[in-house]
Order: C-alpha cells, then sequence, then structure tokens
C-alpha cells in the first residue's frame, strides 16, 4: 500500500514537472530574442554591441527561479494533498478487505466444524447398523428384540452415547424402542414432527422447534431371520440448545458472537452485549453482508452444509479490537510513507531549482560572451535539456553566419543584385571566372555577362523568370572579358520580403561547366555508340526505334527495320585472325552508311550483327516495301564486292532479315524479334539474301513456343509415357524390345515424337525427357530380370545427340544402372549418324567406357544420312539397323533392295549384328532373312504397347 501510494505522488510531481518545460523553454526564448534584439539595435546605432546598453526596466517583477519555485510548490502541495487522499484510501481499503477475509476464513472454519460433526454422526449411523449384523449372526437368539439388547448393551458397554446428541430406534409403527439421546433433548418435543422415516434416510434434515431445534438423519433395520424392516435409527446434532457445541466454535473462531438461524428463526445463538449489534444482524437478512458498529464487524452469510434439505443462515461480530495491530501497522506505514514524500518533494524542489538557477547564469554569460565578440566559443552543456538547445541554436546561427561569409567566398561564382537586376556585390570566384574586376561590374546589369553577339531563348527565359521573381537554373554560352566562349551554370534565386512576398534582392550562382560537359559527351560517346565502327549502339538504338514508332504513329508513316547477320563471318575470326574480323567490320560498316540516306540509323548491336532503322517510307505499305527491298539489294550488291585487308581479297555475303512497322505495331520488342525471325529465313533460303517477315513466321513461332512450353509442363506433370516394340529373331523368338517415347497431351492428344522431339532438342529439354527416358526404361529392365521369363530380355534405348555431348553422360548412365541393379549387359543404346558430326572423339570416349561396363551400341537409320564408312570403322558399335525407309519399298524398288543387302554384307563384314525396323510383312521379312538379316522390328510382329502387353503377347 505504501509503495504504491509512494509511486502514484512521484508520477504526478513528474507529470507537473513535465508541464513546466514548455514555461522554461518560452522564457528562454523571449530572453534570447530580446539579447539579439538589443544586440541588433546596438549595431545599427555605432556598431559596438557593448554601447548605450539598455537599462533595466524599474517594474518590480518576480525572478524566474522564485516563480518557479512558488508554482512548485502550489503543484507539489497539491500532488501531496492528492497522494495522502489516495493513500489514506488504500489503507482503509487494505484494512476492510483484511477484516472482510478474517470473517470469511472463521465461516469457512465454522462450516468446516459442522460438516465434520454431521460426517462423525453419519459414520456412527453406518457403523452401528453394520455392527448389529455382526452381531446378530454371531448371536444364538437371532431376533429383532435380541438385536435391540443388544444394542443396549453396546452404548451401556462403550462411550459412543456421550458424543451423540441424538440417538433413538424406532419400530415401523413410529414406536420408540430405544433411546441413547443425551438427557437434555427429549424425544417428545419434535418426534411428532419427523415426516415417514424413508424421508430421512438420503440425507440430513432440519427439524426445528421452540424448545430446541435438531439435525436428524435415519437408516433402516431389518430382522437377521425374516430380512423385514423392523425399524429406523436416527441420529442427529442439537442445535437449540447445545452449549457445549456453541463454546466450542466461539473458542475455535475466537469470535465476540455467533448464531446460527433460518428464515424463521434462531438455531443457535450465544448471547450479545449490546442491542445495536443485535439490531445490525436484523437487518442483515439476505444475501452476502459485511457491516460494522462501534465495537465489532459483523458478517452474515448463508452456511453451506452438505446434503442439508434448510438453507441456514450464520452471523458473526468480531471484535473490533481483534484488528488493532493491523490498523496501526497500516497508519504507520501511511505517515512513515507521507513524511518521505514530503522530504522527497522538498529535496527535488531546491534541486530543481539550484539547477535551474545555474543553467540559466551560464547561458547568459555565454550569450553576454558572444555579444562581446567571442567567436568559435563551444557552449557547455548545463544538465537541462531546452537550456542546451538554446544554446545550440544560439552557437549554430552564429556559426551559419560566419559559414554564409564562408560560402560567398566558395569556389562558385556569386552575384547579389537588387530587384531591377543591378549588381551589388559579386566574389572572387566570379571574378577568376569571368576575369572581370569587382569594380568593373557593380552598378552594371547582370546581362553583362551574356554574350553581344549571340542570341539566344534561354537568355530571355533568363530574363523572364527574374522579371517574375520566379527562381531558374539552367545553362547558357558566355564570354570571358579577353573573349573567350565558355559554358556557365546559372542558378537564380529571389530574397523576398516576409511581410508583402516582394522580391528584395537576386542571388545568383554561376560554375564554369565547359570541362564537365566535354566529360559528358566522351561519356556518351562511350554510352551510346560502338567503339569500333564509331555507329549507334543497341542502347542508342532501342531509343531511336522508340523514337521511330511514336513518329510514326504520329505521322501515320511506315518504317522499315533491316536486319543485318555477316555470313561466316567467325571463319574469317578463326582463320585470319581477330584483327581481320575488325577490319572487315569497319570496312561493312562504312559501305554500309553510304547505301542509306543521312536521316536513316545504322547501328551495330554486337559481333557481326548489323541493324538499320528507315524512317518515313510513306503511308503505303507496298510503297514502303519496295523501298526496303531497292535498299537491301543495294546492300547485298555493295557488300558482294572484294574487300581489301593486309593485302589479302576477300569476299563476304550476308543475310537480310526486313519488317515493315507503322501504327499498329504491338511494340520495339516485337519489332526486334519479327525482323530477327526474318533474318534467320533469309539463312535457311541460302544466305547472300533478304526476306520480309510475315505472320506466318510468327505463327510458327508462337507454335514452337507453346509447344515447348507444354513438353515443359508435360514433364513436370507425367504425361510421357514408354512404349515398347517388340524385336525377335529369324525363329520367332523374342529378343527384346525398343522403348519409344510417347506423350498424351491433355488438349492436344497423342502427340506424335516427329513433332515434339525436334522442339524438345532445340530448346534443351531433350535433357531432363532423355535422363527420365533412361530411368524408366532401366526400371523396366530391372523387373524383367526378377522373372525367369524375360530375364535374357534386352532393352534399345534411343539418345540424343544433346544427350551425349554432355561432360556428366558417362557418370550419369552409370549411376542410374547401379541405382537399378540391372545387368548392362541388357541395355542397348540407340544413337544416330547426326551424333557423329560434333566432335567425334568425345563420343568414341564416352561409347568406349561405357562398352566396358557391358553396354552396347547400336546405329539408328543407317544409311539416311552422313555414312561414312570412315566413322563407321571408328566407332566401337555393336549393331547396325536397317531404316524402315529402305524396308517399306524393298519388294518394288530394286535401289532399296540393294542398299539393304549393302548393310547387311556390311555388317557381317564389319563382325556387327544387324536388325531391320519398319518390317510389315513376311515377303519383307523373308528378302532380308534371305540377305542374311535375322532379327527384325515392325507392325508384323507388334506395334509398340506397353511393358505389361508386350510380355503377355510375347
Amino acid at each position: 500500500m505504501g509503495k504504491g501510494v509512494l509511486l502514484h505522488s512521484s508520477h504526478l510531481v513528474n507529470r507537473r514537472f513535465e508541464h513546466t518545460l514548455p514555461k522554461v523553454q518560452l522564457f528562454s526564448f523571449f530572453f534570447t530574442s530580446a539579447c539579439f534584439k538589443q544586440e541588433a539595435h546596438f549595431m545599427s546605432q555605432n556598431n559596438s554591441p557593448t554601447k548605450h546598453a539598455e537599462q533595466p526596466s524599474t517594474h518590480k517583477d518576480l525572478k524566474y527561479s522564485t516563480r518557479l519555485v512558488l508554482i512548485f510548490g502550489l503543484i507539489s502541495i497539491f500532488a501531496f494533498g492528492l497522494s495522502a487522499a489516495f493513500s489514506f484510501r488504500s489503507a482503509e481499503k487494505q484494512l476492510e478487505q483484511e477484516v472482510q477475509k478474517s470473517l470469511e476464513q472463521k465461516h469457512r472454519s465454522i462450516a468446516s466444524t459442522l460438516n465434520n460433526r454431521l460426517d462423525l454422526l453419519n459414520a456412527y449411523l453406518k457403523g452401528t447398523t453394520s455392527n448389529l449384523a455382526i452381531l446378530s449372526e454371531s448371536a444364538d437368539n437371532h431376533t429383532f428384540e435380541s438385536m435391540i439388547d443388544n444394542m443396549a448393551h453396546l452404548f451401556q458397554d462403550s462411550e459412543t452415547g456421550s458424543v451423540l446428541d441424538i440417538f433413538f430406534l424406532v419400530s415401523t409403527e413410529k414406536e420408540v424402542l430405544l433411546n441413547a439421546s443425551h438427557p437434555n433433548y427429549r424425544l417428545e418435543t419434535f418426534i411428532d414432527q419427523l415426516k415417514s422415516p424413508i424421508h430421512h434416510t438420503h440425507q440430513w434434515h432440519l427439524i426445528p422447534n421452540d424448545e430446541f431445534s435438531v439435525i436428524i438423519k435415519a437408516a433402516p433395520i431389518f430382522d437377521p431371520l425374516t430380512i423385514d424392516l423392523k425399524g429406523y435409527i436416527y441420529v442427529g446434532l442439537a442445535l437449540h440448545a447445545n452449549h457445549p457445541l456453541m463454546l466450542y466454535l466461539l473458542e475455535q473462531t475466537q469470535t465476540k458472537h455467533l448464531s446460527l438461524r433460518t428464515q424463521q428463526g434462531y438455531l443457535l445463538s450465544s448471547p450479545m452485549d449490546k442491542a445495536d449489534t443485535f439490531y445490525a444482524f436484523e437487518t442483515l437478512t439476505v444475501g452476502h453482508h459485511t457491516h460494522a458498529n462501534d465495537s465489532c464487524y459483523l458478517f452474515h452469510d448463508q452456511l453451506h452444509l452438505k446434503n442439508l434439505d434448510a438453507d441456514i443462515w450464520l452471523d458473526i461480530a468480531v471484535d473490533k479490537s481483534h484488528f488493532q495491530v493491523a490498523d496501526r501497522e497500516y497508519w504507520e506505514s501511511f505517515m512513515l510513507l507521507s513524511g518521505g514524500f514530503i522530504f522527497l518533494l522538498t529535496m527535488t524542489g531546491w534541486l530543481f531549482q539550484t539547477n535551474n538557477q545555474r543553467a540559466i547564469n551560464y547561458l547568459i554569460a555565454y550569450i553576454e560572451r558572444i555579444q562581446r565578440g567571442g567567436h568559435g566559443l563551444t557552449f557547455k552543456s548545463t544538465g537541462i535539456y531546452e537550456y542546451n538547445k538554446i544554446g545550440a541554436a544560439i552557437r549554430n546561427m552564429f556559426a551559419d553566419l560566419h559559414i554564409a561569409a564562408t560560402v560567398f567566398e566558395s569556389s562558385e561564382g556569386m552575384i547579389v543584385t537588387d530587384r531591377h537586376k543591378k549588381i551589388l556585390r559579386v566574389n572572387q570566384a566570379f571574378v577568376q571566372i569571368t576575369g572581370f574586376e569587382a569594380a568593373e561590374v557593380i552598378g552594371q546589369s547582370i546581362e553583362v555577362i551574356y554574350p553581344h553577339h549571340v542570341y539566344s531563348s534561354v537568355y530571355d527565359q533568363l530574363n523572364e523568370a527574374m522579371n517574375e521573381g520566379k527562381a531558374w537554373q539552367g545553362e547558357i554560352w558566355s564570354t570571358r572579358k579577353q573573349g573567350e566562349e565558355y559554358l556557365l551554370w546559372i542558378n537564380v534565386s529571389s530574397v523576398e520580403n516576409k511581410v508583402d512576398h516582394s522580391v528584395l534582392n537576386f542571388v545568383v550562382t554561376l560554375s564554369d561547366i565547359t570541362q564537365r560537359k566535354e566529360s559528358e559527351n566522351r561519356i556518351k560517346q562511350l554510352a551510346f555508340y560502338d567503339q569500333l565502327t564509331h555507329l549507334p549502339n543497341r542502347q542508342l538504338l532501342m531509343d531511336r526505334v522508340k523514337q521511330a514508332l511514336l513518329n510514326s504513329q504520329r505521322k501515320h508513316s511506315i518504317g522499315a527495320l533491316l536486319y543485318i547477320d555477316l555470313d561466316d563471318f567467325k571463319t574469317l575470326n578463326d582463320t585470319r585472325g581477330h584483327h581481320a574480323g575488325d577490319q572487315l567490320l569497319k570496312m561493312v560498316s562504312e559501305r554500309l552508311i553510304n547505301c542509306v540516306r543521312k536521316t536513316d540509323t545504322v547501328s551495330r548491336i554486337g559481333g557481326d550483327e548489323f541493324i538499320i532503322l528507315l524512317e518515313e517510307l510513306g503511308n503505303c505499305r507496298d510503297t514502303a516495301s519496295n523501298m526496303a527491298d531497292l535498299v537491301s539489294q543495294k546492300i547485298l550488291s555493295k557488300l558482294s564486292q572484294p574487300f581489301w585487308f593486309d593485302g589479302i581479297e576477300h569476299f563476304n555475303t550476308l543475310s537480310i532479315g526486313i519488317t515493315l512497322f507503322d501504327q499498329d505495331n504491338a511494340g520495339i520488342d516485337d519489332v526486334f524479334a519479327q525482323a530477327d525471325l526474318a533474318m534467320y529465313q533469309a539463312k535457311a533460303a541460302g544466305r547472300n539474301t533478304h526476306r520480309f517477315f510475315n505472320p506466318d513466321m510468327q505463327a510458327r513461332v508462337h507454335e514452337h513456343a507453346s509447344l515447348a512450353n507444354d513438353i515443359r509442363q508435360g514433364i513436370q506433370r507425367g504425361e510421357f509415357t514408354l512404349a515398347y516394340q517388340i524385336q525377335v529373331n529369324h525363329l520367332g523368338r523374342m529378343l527384346g524390345a525398343e522403348a519409344l517415347l510417347r506423350w498424351q497431351h491433355p488438349e492436344r492428344g497423342n502427340v506424335s515424337p516427329v513433332d515434339f522431339i525436334p522442339v524438345a532438342e532445340k530448346t534443351g529439354l531433350i535433357l531432363p525427357l532423355g535422363e527420365w527416358v533412361l530411368h524408366t526404361a532401366c526400371q523396366q529392365l530391372a523387373e524383367w530380370q526378377l522373372s525367369p521369363t524375360t530375364e535374357h530380355l534386352t532393352l534399345a534405348i534411343n539418345i540424343s545427340a544433346k544427350q551425349l555431348h554432355q561432360p556428366e553422360f558417362v557418370s550419369q548412365v552409370v549411376g542410374i544402372v547401379e541405382q537399378y541393379q540391372i545387368n548392362p549387359k541388357r541395355m542397348k543404346l540407340e544413337i544416330t549418324e547426326s551424333m557423329l558430326l560434333v566432335d567425334i572423339e568425345d563420343t568414341v570416349d564416352k561409347m568406349v567406357q561405357l562398352q566396358a561396363l557391358g553396354i552396347s551400341f547400336s546405329l539408328d537409320d543407317f544409311g539416311t544420312g552422313y555414312s561414312s564408312l570412315m566413322y563407321l570403322k571408328r566407332l566401337p558399335i555393336d549393331q547396325l539397323k536397317i531404316d524402315k525407309s529402305f524396308v517399306k519399298d524393298m519388294l518394288t524398288n530394286l535401289q532399296d533392295s540393294d542398299i539393304a543387302r549393302t548393310v547387311v554384307s556390311l555388317a557381317n563384314s564389319m563382325s556387327l549384328s544387324v536388325i531391320a525396323e519398319g518390317v510389315e510383312t513376311d515377303d519383307q521379312r523373308s528378302l532380308l532373312a534371305s540377305y542374311g538379316c535375322l532379327a527384325y522390328q515392325g507392325y508384323l510382329f507388334g506395334k509398340p504397347v506397353s511393358a505389361d502387353q508386350l510380355i503377355k503377347s510375347a
């Protein structure tokens, strides 16, 4: 309680102290302002900050510190009174809570005592019935009368009856058969009030009576021979005249008075000394109440007894002297804290007044030192934040004035004019930049810095801004006194009257940016032009194309973009070096510039690629196409002539892609993409030609991109599967199968490998797709190895050139073989002749490594491509595969049959096995067998099916 009062009071003091801080700031501001006004007045009179000091006022004013102490004292008194009232109320509240807690504890103690008595009686009741049963079983005479005699002897031989107020036995006709109750309690006074005995067997019942009240409970007694109900045993607790119980309760609870009562009257009550106590209890009739009179604390609440069918109320009176110790402790604590609070307030006020007075004196001394001409003085902390801010503001103000004077003499030229633009003052930097002395320009118009022989609208803009009193900045050309022209950066700002906002002066800063501008131009040249050819680079071209598109939309004109790529430029670089390549690019640039108008843009975007931008080719697309075609023909003609460098004649061709653009074009990226597509069409057409973009190209590109995206999603969604086509020998016995990739697209349906394999090859998606094929095929091989009927089967797996040329291809295949624990001799990789065109050494090396593990290789589509006996001799292959294009017409086409026979003969001479694919008729099989081909694959033996169907059909 005391601690709470102390904290609350301190909080009030702090809050009051915080409210005084703005007053300190306000005083300090007025005090400082007065000092500055006084100094300004002195300096305006005779430029002396100490002469003619203003006389102090004769008016009697209170000192700031005195006024602060008075205010703080009043606030402290108010805070003390408020905290004292709060502390008093808190002490009183805590005392009330302790009294309430004590009374409630006594209430619980009384309830516990009575419940224990009732529990003991209930135990006696149950024990008695149990003892009667045991006695009846051990006695010779088992009659009910003998049970009663036994019960009488039991009470004569024990002290049980001495602790029972009420104990009696009645027959079923309410005849009293045994009465062991205390002599003070006569059964006749209440036995007639008893209800049916069975009503009293389940819970305790209150029987109120004028002579004495009783709480009773009954238990049935049965004849041991007939098990007939013979009567009831009653036990009870007397209340009204039970003086021993009352004395016990008073002693246990240390109360002055207690009573038990119902709404009808008192059941048990101790004597009351005063009538007002009785009256107070009579008013506490319902609910839970605590009351106090002059001498006692009174408590009234319902008493909850277990299994009792009546509401009993408890009244307790406790003498106030019982709480004198606690009351005294609370008041002593209150007085101690109040005294401490008064001391704390006194010390706080004294410390605050002392520190505040010291801070004010230091601040005044600091201001006086500055008035006497001290500059660069350091303001030391006063310990009070507000005064520190004032001191820092004064220091910063004088520092700013000093800085302003220093800045005026900075490296930038500065001019101060009046509102009529007449020069009032210039700094030394102005003299160095312009060459004019200060005396030569003061009093002159600011236009003295303008060159008289040059007119520019920029000067008109500057004059207009100054005439209107506005700020202005920009570049202007000027002439030094010596006649040299140079570029100035001008910044004009106005100084306004704060009252009517009229212009008082202009402040002009000027910088010589001639050298900076030259540097910017050099940087621009590096950023926007190709350093080899000095043509616009890609960044500058993008900007010009963007402007051309806007211009085309505005004027409804048509333009063209020519995408030029030199053919076989890499060969020149590789054979004659980069120096020769650079010379060729320079010569090409010069010829291209000579082929177009001066308004057109020729740019080099990188490597051997150039782009020409043709603008304003008219409003008709046919006319624009003809003009672009003529320019392209001219370029092809000019660049087909020989180039001479280093005494060597060189011929070069190029491919040109052309696209037209007008107001309907979507954007700059579309224009570049269209020209790029057209250029590749020109290359595909044989090079040294040009092609115009048409929408069909775009449609094919979009379809290609869409199909590539679907392949990527198909891999992720598991849309690809493997089908297996059987391979048999000449006896019809199954040798194995070829794994064929299939794609069932949810919208496209069954997509042919002829359509999606080339797209996957071009986009690089063949790599994850091929890896999936290897995993799936090897997993199938592992399943076949588990069965004796399929463990001999060989599985042929197609691999792409991109897969084979991966550096990690060998380790990838080895890892998959080890992962699925397959026999590598049952795995056959099929390669095509096109793989032999790129790095034959790397291909052979990888094949040898895999062949050492037992993996075999088959050369697919042999005879359809770049068949070379030299390559065939070097490759470590195990099998040749006759392409189905030769098998299809071999019965009717003599050339196809000769090729097939030659392939078989070649394979036999090189000790290679041979297999023919595409066998659909028995005649084809027979003819192949006559050539010596003993392994076949085709629809004659089975179509590509799932692995399960393949095994079933075999």
